[in-house]
């Protein structure tokens, strides 16, 4: 047994031989009578039954005493030093525990901020790719707009071409009709052939 034991042993000792000493007084106050009586009355009254009835608890206290050192000391005290490392390991198990539950809230913190960040760059991403697909939109229905603008005009300016052929066709006809009634009704054949030369000329020049 190591030095803090015997010291251990020795104050308990102490505290149960006082214990015992104030029992046996109150036994022997009990014996005397019921009256209410101190340690140093009974100390000087009867002596020898205070004295015989605390040495038989000291031996009783001191055998019992030796028998749980002598058999069970070991076993408290490898029980106390189990407990005593068991709770050390529990406080360092929680320490750990604690530990890496702040490592795993940072880094959750970390993720968290880094997730807000990406949330707002492809916010600002999707906005931009909005502005520029509205502007690609916009171009191409100015383009489709002024291509439609380029065919109605050529189309018109065709139709336009289309009429005046027609026109000038229906006109030439119409001149040839009546130059031929007229040179059948007052004109020879050469003065007939030159006027309707003439004409023809005229009107394939306009």
């Amino acid at each position: 047994m190591n030095s803090c034991a015997v010291n251990k042993a020795v104050k308990l000792a102490l505290v149960v031989l006082l214990v015992g000493f104030a029992a046996a007084a109150a036994g022997a106050a009990e014996h005397g009578g019921g009256e209410h009586q101190s340690l140093y009355t009974l100390l000087a009254e009867k002596p020898l039954p205070l004295l015989r009835d605390f040495l038989w608890r000291l031996i009783n206290f001191g055998v019992l005493l030796w028998i749980l050192i002598r058999f069970a000391g070991k076993p408290f005290r490898e029980f106390f030093a189990g407990r005593k490392e068991s709770l050390l390991k529990g406080v360092a198990e929680a320490q750990e525990a604690k530990t890496a539950a702040e490592k795993l809230y940072s880094e959750y913190q970390a993720k968290l901020a880094g997730l807000e960040a990406e949330l707002r760059e492809l916010e600002e991403r999707s906005q931009l790719e909005a502005r520029r697909e509205q502007e690609r939109m916009q171009l191409e229905t100015e383009a489709f707009v002024a291509k439609l603008r380029q065919q109605a005009r050529q189309m018109a300016e065709q139709e336009v071409l289309a009429a005046k052929r027609e026109l000038r066709d229906e006109a030439a006809r119409r001149a040839l009709e009546v130059a031929e009634r007229l040179v059948k009704e007052n004109l020879n054949d050469s003065d007939r052939r030159r006027m309707v030369e003439n004409y023809l000329g005229k009107i394939v020049r306009a």
